[in-house]
């Protein structure tokens, strides 16, 4: 998509499609992408790639919310949205960055603090080399998607966001 300054969200979704369920943010990329689309979503960025990079500051869109998508292989749902924070250190090896160590970046390039970010993470169980998208990824990436389509198309993403953190945090406290 064709970055300019007027972004309200940027979207990073990230894996390696020939690492089984590593292709659920692929996956879900190509999804947003069809959806962002049909509904001329010129306000949102969408990037994939098969990890972050630092070269991915220069993506982030003035202070627009940041939303990480990737799969994991923990979690007791199928879905999970936390909060990214810059972290102290950065501590990256080769090229490939957590969403924190990207955040920290941005403020160190960028001289000012990083925008609202959040981790969407997909629940995956199959990361063999070779292996197709498992039963359980498919079905979690069906119920991620009406959640990333009312992310997309609402008034006040980072608020939707932090309703949803809330919630998530109230049932594992229960």
């Amino acid at each position: 998509m064709e970055k300019n300054n007027h972004k309200v969200l940027n979207l990073f979704t990230w894996g390696n499609p020939s690492r089984g369920d590593d292709a659920i943010g692929p996956t879900l990329h190509q999804i947003i992408k069809q959806f962002i689309a049909s509904f001329s979503l010129t306000q949102i960025q969408l990037i994939e790639d098969f990890q972050l990079q630092p070269e991915h500051v220069c993506d982030i869109s003035g202070d627009a919310c940041v939303i990480f998508i990737d799969a994991s292989c923990q979690g007791d749902t199928a879905y999970q949205i936390t909060p990214v924070h810059a972290a102290e250190n950065i501590g990256y090896t080769s090229h490939a960055l957590s969403p924190s160590a990207l955040m920290t970046l941005y403020q160190k390039t960028q001289h000012k603090p990083s925008p609202p970010a959040f981790l969407v993470s997909v629940r995956g169980y199959d990361f063999g080399l070779g292996a197709p998208l498992s039963k359980q990824a498919k079905e979690n990436i069906k119920l991620v998607t009406p959640f990333l389509k009312a992310l997309l198309t609402c008034q006040d993403p980072v608020q939707l966001l932090q309703q949803t953190v809330v919630v998530a945090e109230e049932k594992s406290d229960a």
